[in-house]
């Protein structure tokens, strides 16, 4: 932070379902990074004079009302000593001290929606800051987001933040284990989202995402939803679940054969896609990049569906012209922490960001293949992706989604011995 400036953020709100009932209340994710408190109605004020930095932390004050209707709310007092802010009062006192950081503040940082409360007071206060210039008074200068400030800290996850996601893979892991003993013709997707949505809160986590569970040609929308269908002997089904654990996401797929056997044509294109994972996970190295990981797959799946006869001509003209991108239209990866795709660039001055230590990111190549005439219908709506969450070490990629089997000969006994 600049000397003589002030960094002000909030929780998020609660936000109406319909009426008077609300959404179940989801954090801020860059405001529980910084503060650790998972409640509404809150503001972190960061401010720094010469060198010496306080923070000043507001939240809602205890009544008598809520006490009845959702529960205690923390003394100022607790919060204090729990998180180890260096003061602690009520947002009824929020107008003082911002009007009084704000005096000596040359600079503000904040990533403040339009529609905030907070904002408006901010730009209340500025405004009659300025009217004051006659006097001496200044207002602050500069005004930057703290945004992308935030999402590059983020980047880098502590040990902390790893132990948090490895158990929220560990019980992932688990829910999908469960599903592949429970899946079986005639039963709905809708069932098996309740078996994954149970094991999570059973272990104390919550859903990460919508979970996507897609039989048949379903798994052929990327992101189908809807999980109304009952499942099909014969078909697959691509199951895309995982759970968040103190608000750290896990992010996992498997595909499995509905019946417990793959098919011969399923097998072709499943081979493929675990080769392409396989192999791009063994790029998952300090000093790559995220491209790198992409193109491996993109060069295996590319390679695959030549030998199978679903792609014709050269490796490299498929690859410069796209033509792939009807079966694989995706990225491999995306950065995983508070979000389940956290919002962190991935590039730098137009250069893909280089893997350091600490870094958690998916590969989940896959291939899609909608019906087509100039595809043989044999091959028609096998949809099939492959998922795991991996952690850059010094000593290589530690794949967090290991305890899921991936290989066909282990899903498939797991299938039919339960």
């Amino acid at each position: 932070m600049d000397n003589n400036s002030l960094c002000i953020i909030e929780s998020s709100p609660e936000r109406i379902r319909n009426g008077d009932v609300f959404f179940p209340f989801r954090q801020d994710s860059n405001f529980f990074y910084l503060t650790g408190y998972n409640e509404p109605h809150a503001i972190l004020l960061i401010y720094k004079t010469g060198r010496k930095i306080n923070s000043h932390f507001f939240s809602k004050k205890p009544n008598k009302l809520d006490e009845i209707w959702t529960g205690k709310i923390m003394l100022s007092s607790q919060i204090k000593k729990i998180h180890e802010f260096d003061k602690c009062g009520y947002i009824n006192e929020i107008n003082k001290y911002m009007d009084l950081y704000l005096k000596n503040a040359n600079t503000v940082y904040h990533s403040l929606e339009d529609v905030s409360l907070i904002k408006k007071k901010l730009d209340d206060i500025i405004a009659k800051l300025d009217k004051k210039y006659r006097n001496g008074v200044k207002s602050p200068s500069k005004i930057f987001s703290l945004k992308k400030t935030l999402q590059s800290l983020r980047l880098i996850k502590d040990k902390t933040e790893i132990n948090t996601i490895k158990y929220a893979c560990e019980i992932s892991a688990k829910a999908h284990v469960n599903l592949m003993k429970k899946c079986k013709p005639g039963i709905s997707e809708k069932e098996l989202e309740a078996e994954l949505s149970f094991i999570f809160n059973q272990n104390g986590c919550a859903d990460a995402y919508p979970a996507i569970v897609a039989a048949g040609k379903n798994a052929c929308t990327l992101h189908y939803t809807k999980n109304s269908a009952k499942l099909k002997n014969g078909d697959l089904l691509l199951t895309d679940a995982a759970c968040e654990y103190l608000n750290y996401a896990s992010d996992i797929t498997r595909t499995i054969p509905i019946n417990g056997k793959f098919t011969r044509e399923q097998k072709l294109i499943y081979k493929i896609v675990l080769d392409a994972q396989i192999k791009a996970i063994r790029k998952c190295k300090i000093g790559n990049t995220l491209l790198d990981i992409d193109n491996e797959v993109i060069k295996i799946i590319c390679r695959g569906l030549i030998k199978i006869g679903l792609l014709t001509g050269s490796l490299k003209k498929i690859i410069k012209d796209g033509v792939y991108k009807k079966f694989y239209m995706h990225n491999t990866s995306h950065w995983l922490g508070l979000d389940v795709h956290d919002p962190c660039d991935y590039q730098i001055n137009n250069k893909p960001i280089k893997l350091k230590e600490g870094m958690i990111f998916t590969v989940e190549p896959g291939i899609y293949i909608r019906p087509n005439k100039s595809v043989p219908k044999k091959y028609h709506n096998i949809g099939i992706r492959i998922e795991d969450d991996i952690l850059i070490t010094k000593k290589g990629p530690e794949i967090l989604t290991s305890l899921v089997p991936k290989n066909i000969t282990d899903i498939e006994e797991i299938m039919q011995n339960d």
